[in-house]
């Protein structure tokens, strides 16, 4: 009878990390959502962009996602062109960590192929160099 409640009690604290992170980003993004992060001293200044006063690719992207709970996608893309690309890739990764922790393999994350990660990466870092270009200010957020 022991063998069983451990049994049945042994995936459930290898997930618990996983889903106490999911709970925290679940309670981030109502925070998020209801707080507007461009009212001055509402969320911690950008380091990056404190020490070199460069925009950074993630720049914007608390207000972009606060824009998209409002509906307005528009303003979202204004604040950061990638803000798509960096929900999914949390929301990806955080269902891969999930899955590997209950002992199965990802095989979604396995099939995309390695040039995707290349053109993504580099046109991330195009978007940091291009916006902080002079007379860009439509990319700054």
């Amino acid at each position: 009878m022991r063998a069983m409640v451990t049994s049945v009690r042994a995936p459930l604290n290898g997930l618990a990390a996983p889903i106490a992170c999911g709970c925290c980003m679940v309670a981030g993004l109502a925070y998020v959502a209801a707080v507007n992060p461009s009212d001055a001293g509402v969320f911690p200044p950008c380091p990056f962009r404190t020490i070199t006063g460069w925009w950074c690719p993630g720049c914007g992207l608390t207000r972009a996602t606060h824009q998209l709970f409002r509906g307005n996608v528009v303003q979202a893309l204004h604040y950061n062109l990638f803000v798509f690309v960096a929900l999914g890739a949390i929301l990806v990764s955080w269902i891969s960590w999930l899955v590997t922790c209950t002992g199965r393999r990802v095989t979604f994350v396995e099939r995309i192929p390695a040039w995707a990660y290349w053109i993504v990466g580099s046109a991330m870092l195009a978007f940091a160099v291009i916006r902080n270009l002079p007379g860009v200010d439509g990319l700054r957020g």
